[in-house]
């Protein structure tokens, strides 16, 4: 497998977050509008077969923090304050890549909670527990009455959420494939980049500059035990899962968008990044979903529910 890491700075707010299957959505229609339809349909059925390994969005230099057994009781809590830095390392959605690291050989909540701990009160000023990249900021709208064409003298504002790059900081995303795709992985995101990604994206939002670069030892160390870093679905190589669930509210993009269909896909039960399984093979994990629609003129349509796993090994606490 060829590995890659993908370094993002928005130039703009985002309406969607950068979540797996949407990104390889995004990645089919830039192939569709770049290179035409053969070549997407070529591409589809070679992600039947192999595919692309796609991870979500996260902070850079970080991961998404497993899941693992939890401990019962934290032996070292004998305050309130330390009570409360637990709870907020419980909560925390990510860790930096050299705290995995570290781990990996020997993984377990009690080693994972006191590494955290540790990186707190060694830099106060840096709160794990608050880093995931972004800023919520909202931005005011005016409500159009369809009759008159105007906006109501009273109640007509309302208020959009969107995100922001909180400052100093850039996400990143993983990509592994099976032959080198560099060059054209590079082309499709430019594309992607300049034309928005999700929602809002002919108002500016979603556009975004990525930078791609290889990544060669992160990925390279086996495991008993694996983390996903995408949102996806479980599969019968799966095995002894812990996930947090999410629901994924899909809609149609580009030109189907625009057109007399109904944009909206149906709800997908997923996990989260962070999800841990022991894996039965080589994988692949999850899978792409089909019958995403409930029109049949689009049953053409899928989702893409692979996970892109990073391995590690479990010990007992």
């Amino acid at each position: 497998m060829h590995y890659y890491r993908l370094i993002i700075t928005l130039l703009g707010p985002l309406g969607t977050e950068l979540v797996s299957g949407t990104i390889w959505g995004h990645l089919a229609w830039a192939i569709r509008y770049i290179e035409g339809q053969q070549a997407l349909e070529r591409w589809l059925e070679e992600q039947e077969r192999e595919p692309w390994l796609i991870s979500s969005q996260m902070p850079e230099g970080m991961l998404p923090k497993p899941i693992l057994p939890a401990i019962p009781v934290y032996q070292d809590i004998s305050n309130i304050d330390d009570m409360i830095l637990f709870k907020r390392l419980k909560k925390t959605g990510f860790l930096s890549e050299d705290t995995f690291i570290s781990l990996r050989k020997s993984m377990n909540e009690f080693a994972l909670m006191e590494k955290l701990k540790a990186e707190v009160m060694k830099d106060k000023s840096s709160d794990i527990t608050k880093q995931n990249g972004f800023l919520t900021t909202y931005m005011a709208h005016n409500r159009i009455d369809r009759l008159s064409g105007r906006t109501p003298d009273t109640g007509g504002l309302f208020f959009e959420e969107s995100k922001i790059s909180a400052p100093k900081s850039r996400l990143q995303i993983f990509i592994a494939t099976q032959t080198d795709e560099m060059q054209r992985l590079q082309t499709l995101f430019d594309f992607i980049g300049s034309s928005g990604f999700g929602a809002n994206a002919s108002t500016g939002y979603g556009s975004m500059q990525f930078e791609i670069k290889e990544e060669n030892t992160l990925f390279a160390v086996e495991g008993s035990f694996a983390m996903s870093l995408s949102h996806g679905v479980s599969t019968a190589n799966m095995v002894e899962m812990r996930y947090k669930q999410h629901v994924h509210f899909g809609k149609l993009g580009a030109h189907y968008a625009a057109g007399s269909f109904s944009p909206f896909k149906f709800p997908i039960l997923m996990t989260k990044p962070g999800a841990t399984f022991k894996p039965l093979d080589q994988g692949p994990y999850g899978r792409i979903l089909r019958n995403v629609h409930h029109d049949n003129a689009l049953s053409h349509i899928r989702h893409y529910a692979v996970h892109f796993p990073i391995f590690f090994t479990e010990v007992s606490t």
